[in-house]
């Protein structure tokens, strides 16, 4: 069975589903805008947390995507059911998230230096995909070792 792992928009909004306030949109302006402290349902879109573009959000995905194919040993996921596939996507999805987050959300002291500090949302999304494709990793035996007096077999 081929598993499609193509970006889609249902990739996109899983994706964004882990980023609360963030919207795709074609062209992102750096203007100045004014702050009001409400904004009611229609504020949601114009006045969003973040916004990345169709582009950026494609190639976080699809560079995530190899890297999880590296962490778990996979060249492609087409020995995978549809409900496996499924979930390793999704946490491809959450792990792309959390790359967009830190990508964002960089943490600068007082020496204008790069910190390291207590666990962020980034790196909670990260733990959480890293959790879940562990369960995907393709062990790979290098040699079989057999003892000529027992019939123990031993794997290296």
């Amino acid at each position: 069975m081929v598993n499609n792992v193509s970006y889609s928009d249902d990739i996109q909004n899983w994706i964004l589903m882990n980023l609360d306030g963030w919207i795709v949109e074609d062209t992102v302006t750096d203007g100045v805008q004014t702050i009001t402290p409400f904004m009611n349902s229609l504020d949601a879109t114009e006045k969003a947390n973040k916004r990345i573009t169709p582009t950026e959000c494609q190639l976080f995905y699809e560079e995530t995507l190899d890297q999880a194919y590296m962490f778990t040993n996979r060249l492609n996921i087409d020995d995978l059911t549809e409900i496996e596939a499924r979930i390793f996507i999704r946490a491809v999805c959450k792990w792309t998230a959390s790359n967009l987050w830190n990508k964002y959300n960089i943490r600068v002291n007082n020496e204008d230096m790069e910190d390291t500090y207590i666990q962020s949302y980034g790196g909670l999304l990260y733990r959480s995909a890293q959790n879940t494709l562990r369960q995907f990793i393709n062990q790979r035996i290098t040699g079989v070792i057999v003892e000529d007096d027992t019939d123990d077999i031993w794997m290296v």
